[in-house]
Order: structure tokens, then C-alpha cells, then sequence
């Protein structure tokens, strides 16, 4: 499911999510598949406009043949203290090609987003969204999956 659906069905859950992947709260961390199958880690900002959740990266990087390889990814917030709240999404990618779809795509967003020439643009296709707020060793959490809302139809 994309973003925006999302965040129609789902506006809290949504809306802390806006929260804590914004740049202002830190890097999120991008979770992609090497090829030898181990895992990669990754800082990003992610992108979160028009065209939804977005993570753009630079033709150089590993994370690229990760992701045209194997599109699966997890992204997860910088937990900042006090209140140690994290957000968590793990999704599917999808390249988003040609100047108009880019541009469509990252739209109004908050961090006024620029992609240049050197970067690829991914639309990410939610299958698992957390939240959780840490407090006394204890977690609130609250989580939505993919698979919930196809039962449900």
C-alpha cells in the first residue's frame, strides 16, 4: 500500500510516522539485502510527498544494486531520548522513472526534497508500519500490517 493510502486509513499512525521520518528528527536508517544475502545498513532522509514515501539514492552507492536486486527494505527512526519513540516501516520498493513521475513524486515535500540527475528515485510499497514509545522500560506500541487490511476486504 502506498503512503498516501495509508495515511487516509491510518491518519495517527501516519502522522507520527511523519514525525519521526522527517529530517529534523535525524537520519532514518534504510535496511537493504547484499548480495551475498546478508543485510546492509544504510543513513537516509527519506522523502515523504505527493507521490508518497520515497527514498532517493545516488547512482554510486551500494545500496542501488541492493535495491534493483532485491526491493525488500526496512526503514527504520533515530530513537531520540526522552521519550525513545521509534518508527518503523517494511516495505517493497519500486523505481519511479522519467522526469514527471520524479518530480510528481516528491511534491510538497517536507524538506523541500531536490533530486538531482545522480539520484534514483524509490517509491516504497508499505507492508508493515510500528510505532512505539519507550517509557520505564516499558513500550506503547502500536502496529498496522499490510495483510490486516486485505482480510479485511
Amino acid at each position: 500500500m502506498l503512503w498516501t493510502v495509508f495515511a487516509q486509513r491510518e491518519p495517527e499512525l501516519a502522522r507520527l510516522g511523519e514525525r519521526l521520518l522527517d529530517e529534523n528528527h535525524g537520519y532514518t536508517f534504510l535496511s537493504t539485502v547484499a548480495a551475498d544475502g546478508s543485510p546492509r545498513i544504510h543513513p537516509i532522509a527519506p522523502i515523504l510527498g505527493a507521490g508518497g514515501l520515497c527514498v532517493a539514492i545516488t547512482h554510486r552507492s551500494p545500496k542501488l544494486a541492493d535495491l534493483r536486486r532485491e526491493p525488500r527494505i526496512a526503514l527504520h527512526s533515530t530513537v531520540v531520548p526522552p521519550d525513545d519513540e521509534e518508527f518503523a516501516v517494511r516495505g517493497v520498493v519500486r523505481e519511479v522513472e522519467g522526469d514527471r513521475a520524479r518530480t510528481a513524486a516528491v511534491a510538497g515535500a517536507r524538506s523541500g526534497a531536490h533530486l538531482s540527475e545522480a539520484m534514483v528515485l524509490f517509491e516504497v510499497d508499505l507492508r508493515e508500519v510500528g510505532w512505539a514509545r519507550w517509557s520505564q522500560g516499558q513500550p506503547a506500541r502500536r502496529r498496522w500490517h499490510a495483510t490486516e487490511e486485505r482480510a479485511e476486504r
